[in-house]
């Protein structure tokens, strides 16, 4: 990095009383170097330019809050810097890439439903049509298939029906308790 006529220390010390032109002739000063340090290191332009910015905004950071120790020993404090950004620019890159890459031998799920979740559907359909049909009466069956299978709204069953909503609810209740009845029964003889 190229030295200028006032000192590292110097420079560090007006920087930290607030003379805006110090801070002006450490990015001069150190320019060459640090454009240098990133552009051997960071082949794409945007990735050097930023990292040369980050640079400056840290090391004038750093330096206005007293974090320079050695302050005459700015130059190589400004490449530590520079270089970390470089590095960490590449281990980012890592990262991203580990995440982002898909192992090549792993399979993607697939959205549709597997033959087994489409034969248990099918199953489960099958077995709640029989106990659909078991109920003895036709209003219960008509009111659980409706509602639960067809989705019909509760307003238009009602009207269908000729009952209120509040009965509706009474109806539906004793209908979902009868049919879980027949289904225990069911499934206790399955069982045997």
């Amino acid at each position: 990095m190229e030295v200028a006529g006032s000192s590292d220390a110097g420079l560090v010390s007006r920087i930290r009383s607030g003379e805006r032109s110090a801070e002006d002739e450490l990015v001069q000063r150190f320019s060459r170097g640090v454009s240098i340090i990133v552009g051997q290191s960071l082949a794409d332009p945007s990735s050097a330019a930023d990292a040369y910015q980050e640079t400056f905004r840290l090391a004038l950071l750093k330096v206005r809050a007293g974090e320079v120790r050695e302050p005459e020993r700015l130059a190589g404090f400004i490449c530590g810097i520079a270089r970390s950004l470089v590095i960490e620019h590449f281990r980012g890159a890592a990262r991203f890439k580990e995440r982002h890459e898909a192992e090549p031998d792993r399979q993607l799920a697939s959205p549709e439903p597997s033959q087994l979740d489409q034969l248990l559907r099918k199953e489960r359909a099958a077995l709640a049509r029989l106990v659909l049909s078991e109920l003895p009466s036709d209003r219960d069956r008509k009111i659980l298939f409706r509602f639960y299978l067809e989705d019909d709204e509760k307003d238009d069953i009602c009207a269908d029906l000729g009952i209120t909503a509040l009965h509706f609810n009474q109806v539906i209740s004793r209908a979902r308790q009868r049919y879980k009845k027949i289904y225990e029964s069911m499934m206790e003889g399955r069982k045997k």
